[in-house]
């Protein structure tokens, strides 16, 4: 069986579970592509249509199980659909490995990163994720550093070549993550994910909230410093994305949102490297680790770094 024929043969046995429409009608709608965007790079996207109506279908691919928690991309997905901000799940079959959303439809597609620059779509993109953050919550908490660890490990099991300067960088991330500990913060749910294909757009201009894969419950301005992580290459489009948040941008806020952008920097930089390394897909899986790469060296190499540090754990504004 080939590899697209096993996707399908998941995705058909988990219609079936769900009481689907037998005999559906399925396509392949979305093709991967690892650079610059994470596009379908841990999940197939099928459109699935039958007599009963059409529904859209993600399968999640074989060489990212050790790195998705099934039970926790459902309940995160669940959550965010019950807000309106995303597709509502209609079903989840995780031995399969396959999630079942609401059809959005063929006006809709996955964001581009000129869609989300254009005037008025920051304030309807922090819209969506305060619902996110207001909604019903996952049971659990969601933590980045827990999910670097866990790419650390398999890191070294699976001997991936990492860059030289790792270790310095390891321990830069350690120290952010401690200093991000000592805040007293109000834990919501969280979309978890920054990167702009994980917006979808429709012809109307419209905005939802896809792929909830690293949800859960945490610090809310997460998702504020990885969106404008994605968005934005310079400092004032980060202080204005802040104010449109926030109102103002205190120091504070500044600082935090630098130090949470190096933690899921590094993260999607060990993705990068290990899925180059052990993914058999032709997908540039390395390019995705050097460029987020590039960005970590960035900060740890600003001199600010340390008053970052030292601003966010006596939290002065």
């Amino acid at each position: 069986m080939s590899y697209g024929d096993d996707l399908t043969a998941r995705l058909l046995g988990a219609l079936a579970t769900v009481g689907f429409d037998t005999n559906p009608e399925v396509e392949l709608i979305v093709q991967g592509v690892a650079s610059p965007s994470r596009l379908a790079t841990e999940w197939a996207g099928f459109r699935v249509t039958a007599a009963g109506g059409s529904c859209y279908a993600k399968v999640l691919h074989a060489d990212m199980a050790p790195l998705i928690d099934f039970q926790r991309a459902a309940q995160a997905s669940e959550c965010a659909g019950r807000t309106g901000a995303a597709p509502r799940l209609l079903g989840a079959d995780k031995t399969g490995g396959v999630l079942i959303f609401e059809d959005l439809g063929t006006s809709w597609r996955a964001a581009r990163l000129d869609d989300l620059l254009a005037p008025g779509l920051l304030d309807a993109l922090w819209a969506l994720k305060r619902c996110v953050h207001a909604g019903p919550a996952p049971d659990y908490a969601c933590s980045p550093m827990a999910d670097i660890e866990r790419l650390r490990v398999r890191c070294r099991q699976d001997g991936v070549v990492l860059p030289a300067e790792h270790q310095w960088i390891d321990r830069c991330v350690d120290m952010v993550w401690l200093a991000l500990q000592q805040r007293q913060v109000r834990v919501a749910p969280v979309h978890g994910d920054g990167v702009v294909s994980n917006v979808m757009v429709s012809s109307e201009g419209e905005l939802r909230l896809v792929d909830f894969d690293y949800g859960g419950c945490m610090d809310p301005w997460y998702d504020v410093a990885i969106t404008l992580n994605e968005l934005y290459s310079f400092e004032n489009q980060w202080r204005e994305g802040i104010r449109a948040w926030a109102g103002e941008c205190l120091e504070v806020d500044y600082a935090v949102c630098r130090l949470y952008a190096l933690i899921n920097d590094w993260y999607w930089t060990l993705w990068g490297f290990w899925s180059g390394t052990t993914s058999a897909r032709q997908l540039e899986f390395s390019k995705v680790g050097q460029w987020t790469l590039l960005r970590c060296r960035q900060c740890v190499q600003d001199p600010r770094l340390e008053g970052w540090m030292r601003q966010v754990q006596e939290g002065k504004a």
